[in-house]
């Protein structure tokens, strides 16, 4: 059965949970809604889920799955709804694109941070279908952000959008404690064997250690590398 539209009522629902195509969703009188796990198809996820389904605006916990490219449906700059109770939220985001440097949709994350002012903790999970790279340099626009503490990438690996992004939550995350980097794609994130996706890791963790040491002095906020072997003054680069 194609199901066109979710809407029901669910007074005692905590967690809301939904996988497939994008469809509008509504729910009625979930008073008790506190976590929300958004898995869409297709490119209009991110936009889909932070400006089409104001039922998950009250949620504490937002979990979200999303394809995004240069092509993607793109978040306003300024959003009617806001996320004003979102304490922790974990984004899983595979980018489809041929050029690293390039316009991919990942700076999109910095307007949801924007329509998430009490945001405390932000779990990035990036698979990259694109060839190794590194680039500097930032663009991204973000507003100062008061209650971010801890942010976590995976699948960091310097490309231009990813360095842009990290270095506009560096700026405007004022309380932020530390930003924990990973450029391993991991098993326990996406499903099945990620090998593939690592084997160049000797020749890129280099470069990303680099990049968060020089950060790290620059911003003057603890900038940690999963996986380093040597330790700087500025950044903390964790085993």
């Amino acid at each position: 059965m194609d199901i066109q539209m979710v809407e029901f009522h669910a007074t005692d629902l905590a967690h809301f949970e939904y996988k497939g195509r994008v469809i509008p969703i509504v729910l009625h009188g979930c008073s008790k809604l506190e976590k929300a796990t958004m898995k869409f198809n297709g490119t209009k996820a991110l936009a889909h889920t932070f400006t089409a389904v104001p039922s998950i605006l009250s949620v504490k916990t937002l979990h979200l799955q999303a394809f995004i490219s240069k092509y993607a449906q793109k978040l306003p700059a300024r959003q009617q709804g806001m996320f004003l109770h979102l304490r922790h939220m974990t984004c899983q985001l595979i980018v489809n694109s041929n050029d690293p440097n390039g316009d991919n949709g990942i700076l999109q994350l910095a307007n949801c941070l924007d329509v998430a002012p009490r945001l405390e903790t932000l779990h990035l999970h990036m698979l990259c279908a694109i060839s190794s790279s590194f680039s500097s340099g930032e663009v991204a626009g973000m507003r100062r952000h008061d209650h971010l503490k801890t942010v976590f990438m995976s699948g960091f690996r310097c490309y231009k959008a990813q360095i842009e992004l990290a270095c506009c939550i560096l700026r405007n995350a004022s309380v932020l404690e530390q930003l924990i980097i990973e450029p391993r794609i991991t098993d326990k994130v996406w499903a099945g064997d990620c090998s593939e996706w690592n084997t160049d890791l000797g020749q890129i963790l280099p470069g990303v250690c680099e990049w968060a040491q020089v950060t790290s002095e620059r911003f003057r906020k603890v900038i940690s590398v999963v996986g380093a072997s040597h330790h700087t003054t500025e950044a903390s680069l964790a085993q």
